[in-house]
């Protein structure tokens, strides 16, 4: 398939043929029912809501196109929540969703032992999607929201979800940068230097795939090929990263809240790691946001 670089070129390489189900979880919200209804237009999806039956039921005349749209009530967000991994579990629901519910309370029914979507020894990370106007390409980068500060083993199961959504997209080599302040490895100061090292090895001998994957490296030496040319950084993913990966979830955060405030970066976002894609936006995000990272969950499903 073709690489998407624009975020609202998603919907052009989906297997439309193949709708995946969503499970929107407690969708009493504006933003979230308009991208419910954006999706179910474009024959994008097959939509579950689950809670908040009374005002999805009010706004059914604005749900049209292939897609089937069934109304499953609950009477709270938690109930919402445990029904929702409870379709998913048996298979009636590909993707979750989140409507206004607070992001612990989906998570916490997803990593139920005994009842959720985790199969064990697997590891939730964050994956968000930039679209960025001065960025000729679209750039993955993980986390901003769920590890606190990866282990190198979760750091691992971050470069093996973000390769698979680079694939997802069409970035059949995706090459993968490890942020850091400095390009040197500094064990003493910056024990997160020698993880790097040890993916950088791994990576070199084929363990995730095609791909490439260097650092430690500042953000700008990964996606800038003057800066790097001018530092003098010998390295296949400088200056071309398609994705980032942050040492912890202050620096990745503090990155995505000044490119969305700054860069006019549009996001789409995803957490990977449980049976099927979670779409977790913030309560606050607009309803754009919120489809794009349905049709990435999307992307993900259909195009494997």
């Amino acid at each position: 398939m073709a690489t998407i670089n624009k975020l609202n070129h998603l919907i052009s390489h989906l297997n439309l043929a193949a709708k995946p189900t969503v499970a929107a979880v407690w969708p009493q919200d504006t933003s979230t029912l308009n991208a419910l209804r954006r999706a179910l237009n474009k024959d994008m999806v097959n939509v579950i809501t689950v809670g908040c039956a009374e005002r999805v039921t009010k706004h059914l005349d604005r749900f049209i196109g292939s897609g089937s749209l069934t109304v499953v009530d609950a009477d709270t967000p938690e109930a919402a929540s445990d029904l929702a991994v409870s379709l998913a579990r048996q298979g009636e629901a590909d993707i979750l969703m989140k409507g206004l519910v607070k992001t612990d309370v989906l998570l916490h029914a997803a990593l139920n032992k005994e009842h959720g979507l985790m199969t064990p020894g697997n590891v939730l990370t964050h994956i968000t999607v930039g679209d960025i106007p001065q960025y000729d390409k679209l750039l993955m980068f993980t986390d901003v929201a769920v590890l606190p500060c990866p282990t190198l083993a979760q750091r691992e199961a971050q470069l093996r979800y973000i390769t698979r959504l680079a694939r997802s997209i069409g970035v059949a080599t995706p090459a993968i940068a490890m942020v850091h302040c400095s390009e040197k490895v500094d064990e003493r100061h910056f024990p997160v230097t020698a993880d790097y090292r040890e993916l950088a090895a791994r990576a070199a001998r084929g363990d995730y795939g095609d791909c490439m994957v260097d650092g430690p490296m500042d953000v700008k030496t990964a996606c800038d090929a003057h800066a790097a040319r001018v530092k003098g950084i010998k390295s296949p993913v400088a200056g071309i990263a398609d994705a980032l990966l942050f040492p912890e979830i202050e620096s990745g955060n503090a990155f995505y809240k000044a490119m969305t405030l700054f860069g006019e970066m549009r996001t789409a976002a995803i957490v990977c790691g449980a049976n099927v894609p979670l779409v977790v936006p913030s309560r606050g995000d607009d309803f754009r946001n919120k489809f794009y990272s349905l049709a990435l969950a999307c992307a993900l499903i259909v195009n494997p």
